[in-house]
Parts: structure tokens; C-alpha cells; sequence
């Protein structure tokens, strides 16, 4: 037998049902504890954006959403779309005061990780991450605030190689959480 012609298992994609049996029941899953990352969003718009962001909080059970500076929607067809459901399992707060936040995550004992391109900013992909963390993105255009960036203990940005210089800020959030949460997850020695 040629060992190019040997045929590889066809793994059947899970139905729905096979899915909602991995998870908890609904009761069961708000008593769990939730993983000591939070995300501040200053001034994080966009229906889209943020939907997808509470889509995220919710994979990785996050303990908190924070919208500082821009009003969400959660009514709004792109909000809802990209939450899919979340909504109602996501801890989060509006309306808040940034800095007012940060600080007091900060005098709470979490890392404080800004994410912004700037001077002394390093690579995620080498951050010295440690739990519990607070990560704060900026909107698009006008990044973290000054404010924010003056208090953080850490700034780091994502490498961009290509001809853009950022990736949008769900995209950006989702590989930060990904990366912080192998991080604290980690078998310490």
C-alpha cells in the first residue's frame, strides 16, 4: 500500500445538541468562577466591535466588560448578530469613567496592560503577563487615552506586518485574551 493513498479519518461535525451537552446547565454556569481578566474598552464604538467583544467575554468567561466613553446598543441587528446570545452572560457596565476604572483595578492588585502603539510599547507575543489582568483597548482612531497609557504597568501592541498598521480592535482583543489567558493558565513550577 502506497502511503500517500492511506485514507484519513472523516471527523462528522457536531450538531447542536452535541454541543449544548458539553456545556453547563444555565444555573451551573453562573456559579463558576470566571477567569481574573478583565477588559476597560475606551471608547470602543462600533455595533460590530462590540458585540464581538462580549462574543469573546463569553468564550473565555472574563470577569468583566467595561464600555468607557461610548454607548452601546445591544438592540442594534450588527450588535446582535455578532454578541449571538451573550448578552445575558457576560458581566459588563457602561457609561463609566475610564481612568476612574483603571484605578481601581489597579489599587485592586491587577496588572494593568494597556494596548496601544507607542513608544515602549512591546510585543504581545513576549509580555510578561500575570493574573489577575486588566486589559485596556482603545477605539480605533483615538487608541487609549493618555490618561490610561500614564497609568498602566505594561504597554504592548501586536506586530502588524503588513500595509496597514493595526488590526481592528475585536480582531485585536480576541489574540490578547487568547494569549493572556494561556498565559495565566500556565502550569507554574
Amino acid at each position: 500500500m502506497n502511503p500517500d493513498d492511506q485514507t484519513k479519518p472523516n471527523p462528522e461535525r457536531l450538531d447542536r445538541g452535541e454541543l449544548r451537552a458539553r456545556k453547563h446547565d444555565r444555573a451551573t454556569f453562573r456559579a463558576l468562577p470566571r477567569t481574573p481578566i478583565v477588559l476597560v474598552l475606551d471608547g470602543v464604538f462600533g455595533n460590530y466591535n462590540q458585540g464581538a467583544l462580549f462574543r469573546l467575554a463569553d468564550a473565555f468567561m472574563l470577569e468583566h466588560l467595561h464600555f468607557c466613553g461610548a454607548p452601546i446598543m445591544p438592540g442594534h441587528r450588527r450588535f446582535t448578530k455578532a454578541a449571538r446570545g451573550t448578552l445575558p452572560w457576560v458581566p459588563y457596565s457602561a457609561e463609566e469613567e475610564v481612568t476612574e476604572v483603571v484605578k481601581r483595578y489597579a489599587s485592586a492588585g491587577y496588572q494593568i496592560v494597556a494596548v496601544e502603539q507607542c513608544e515602549g510599547s512591546v510585543s504581545a507575543l513576549d509580555a510578561p503577563l500575570r493574573g489577575p489582568l486588566c486589559l485596556v483597548l482603545g477605539g480605533e482612531l483615538a487608541g487609549v487615552s493618555d490618561e490610561v497609557l500614564a497609568l498602566a504597568d505594561l504597554t504592548v501592541e501586536l506586530p502588524s506586518m503588513g500595509m496597514a498598521n493595526s488590526l481592528n480592535v475585536a480582531m485585536t482583543a480576541g489574540m490578547l485574551v487568547f494569549s493572556a489567558y494561556q498565559a495565566l493558565n500556565q502550569v507554574k513550577p
